[in-house]
């Protein structure tokens, strides 16, 4: 897979609005491969850099013999830090604007 072509922050957010209003408690973004998600976790909105567990990368490179960014991306998983948390997801829009885009 090519890397994405970046996307806008009004861009994001239109698709976070999107997913959420279709169901989803996690969505993605990033650069030009996903490094951040946001999560709904105990009522609380957060923005989680993803990460990579580094024996379940040797393992899909040992069973495929292969590793690619996009398995990475795929692998990983929201974890440490929380970047960015509120209460409600326009809370979570409003640090998101405070923030560097992308965030990588």
């Amino acid at each position: 897979m090519a890397p994405r072509p970046l996307e806008s922050l009004d861009q994001f957010i239109a698709r976070l609005r999107r997913a959420v209003a279709s169901g989803a408690q996690e969505v993605r973004f990033g650069g030009h491969h996903f490094s951040h998600a946001v999560v709904v976790e105990d009522g609380r909105w957060r923005v989680r850099k993803l990460v990579l567990d580094r024996a379940r990368a040797d393992a899909f490179l040992k069973e495929r013999g292969y590793f690619m960014p996009e398995n990475a991306e795929d692998l990983a998983e929201p974890g440490e830090p929380i970047v960015f948390e509120a209460a409600d997801l326009e809370g979570l829009v409003a640090l998101l604007k405070t923030a560097s885009w992308p965030m990588w």
